[in-house]
């Protein structure tokens, strides 16, 4: 029969395991998340673009917290080693699209709001 010792470390190695499931749950539903609004800024750029600006600065600062809300528990995950190298490239190469296509949005909202107040 374990001793108590022996049953309370393996309780907490049990806690630990299921903590980290939980935490790679919440990271890859928010990768996919960002997936998401990637794939619906290429289909409605436009009309992104072309919002008023108060809902795109609104919409644009949220979309920033969320890219370094990742970019950080990217970070953390690794340095704790528990982040896969493939994951890892995914993370990365999503991020940096991400922000590659919000300074084209950018741009593009910028253009579109100086034409309008010309």
């Amino acid at each position: 029969m374990p001793s108590s010792a022996e049953l309370g470390a393996t309780s907490a190695r049990l806690a630990a395991a299921a903590r980290i499931r939980l935490e790679h749950s919440r990271f890859f539903a928010e990768v996919k998340e960002l997936e998401l609004r990637l794939a619906i800024i290429d289909d409605r750029f436009e009309r992104l673009a072309a919002r008023p600006d108060e809902p795109y600065q609104a919409w644009r600062r949220d979309l920033v917290a969320r890219i370094r809300s990742l970019a950080a528990k990217a970070g953390d995950l690794e340095a704790a080693l528990l982040l896969e190298a493939h994951h890892r490239d995914r993370v990365a190469a999503l991020l940096l699209t991400l922000r590659h296509r919000l300074g084209v949005l950018d741009a593009r909202h910028r253009a579109l709001h100086e034409r309008r107040r010309s």
